[in-house]
């Protein structure tokens, strides 16, 4: 990116929150109203990275960049920081914690690199789990949660393990079922997520992104059962379950 370009966003984002020619409504925002906009960014950033439309995708980065750009215009007002300051931070941190590609640092396989990452990251916390943000989506902090106390040796040896939790999970959950405690249905059901989300971990796949996938398909053939509904005149509210698990089969198919 030329100096240029980015300068010139630096003094567009200075212009609309100057506080006599600036914009009123940017004016008046502060880090606690913007944030929710900066995370309704990375969400649109996601939602084309799975769609792969890299016009959009290019389009909801600069958006993205943007938030971040405002958050240190606001910083930088306050005298806390600014944007250059964001940059020399992240790139000084980057730069310390690959000490392989920028020292001389030798690591015998990628577990080891991982594991003093990790280190890297947790010398300033009690808790590996500390710089875990509480912020986070609850499905992101499991994941992460679960990527922390693996490279330390607390995980399963193999997939099948993880599955097995599963089943255990799911035979507590059914107990309580059984006998209709409602607490403990809420926290053997958190339980059973948990041990899921950990076998896509060992399976090494995304839990957002399948689940998003998933979430996709199951509106698509939701779209085409409607359409079979209407074209063959049937009430869905009327519908029984065995009927609907009837089109279900027959959607799966086409």
């Amino acid at each position: 990116m030329k100096k240029i370009e980015i300068q010139k966003l630096l003094n567009v984002m200075k212009r609309l929150r100057d506080p006599n020619k600036g914009c009123p409504w940017d004016k008046k925002q502060t880090i606690e109203t913007i944030i929710p906009h900066t995370i309704e960014e990375v969400y649109e950033v996601a939602e084309q990275v799975y769609n792969k439309n890299f016009d959009k995708l290019k389009e909801e980065l600069g958006d993205l960049l943007f938030q971040v750009v405002y958050i240190s215009q606001i910083a930088s007002e306050k005298k806390k920081f600014n944007f250059n300051d964001v940059v020399k931070t992240i790139t000084s941190k980057m730069i310390t914690r690959h000490p392989h590609v920028f020292k001389n640092k030798k690591f015998k396989n990628m577990k080891e690199f991982k594991l003093w990452w990790e280190n890297s990251k947790n010398k300033e916390n009690l808790s590996i789990l500390d710089s875990i943000p509480i912020t986070l989506p609850a499905l992101q902090e499991a994941n992460k949660i679960q990527k922390k106390v693996a490279a330390v040796g607390f995980e399963y040896k193999n997939n099948n393990e993880a599955i097995k939790k599963v089943y255990e999970e799911l035979d507590e959950l059914e107990t309580e079922i059984k006998y209709n405690n409602k607490q403990k249905i809420k926290e053997e059901l958190g339980d059973l997520i948990f041990a899921t989300l950990d076998v896509a971990r060992k399976l090494k796949v995304d839990p957002e992104t399948i689940l998003k996938k998933s979430n996709k398909k199951f509106k698509n053939r939701w779209a085409k059962l409607e359409n079979y509904a209407k074209k063959e005149k049937l009430d869905l509210h009327k519908m029984t379950i065995f009927k609907y698990n009837k089109i279900w089969q027959k959607i799966k198919k086409i």
